[in-house]
């Protein structure tokens, strides 16, 4: 699958950008004020780290992310079944919006 350039995700449209530094890890990030999710494609996981930052911005917005004790970004994920459920909705709606589900 290629990755799209842009994506409609939480009622905005957000920029996708794909790279290939070998000088990191594979890895993303997203930033709510821009709009915009950048992916580090090192090892040719791109689709999956996409998914991943889809479904922490969707965690971010339903308010079920929080720093953790730890420090360097470890995130902590607390949520009870409604809230889930609505966390659920939102990737569905993501990913439907984006065509990328093919029943």
């Amino acid at each position: 699958m290629k990755l799209p350039k842009k994506l409609r995700l939480l009622g905005y449209d957000w920029k996708v950008i794909c790279t290939k530094d070998d000088s990191k890890d594979a890895s993303g990030n997203f930033s709510w004020k821009k709009k915009k999710i950048t992916i580090n494609d090192k090892y040719g996981e791109a689709q999956a780290i996409l998914l991943h930052e889809i479904v922490e911005a969707v965690m971010v917005k339903n308010l079920a992310r929080y720093y953790g004790n730890e420090g360097n970004s470890e995130f902590r994920f607390i949520f009870n079944h409604t809230e889930f459920t609505k966390i659920v909705n939102d990737i569905f709606v993501a990913l439907a919006d984006n065509d990328l589900l093919k029943l």
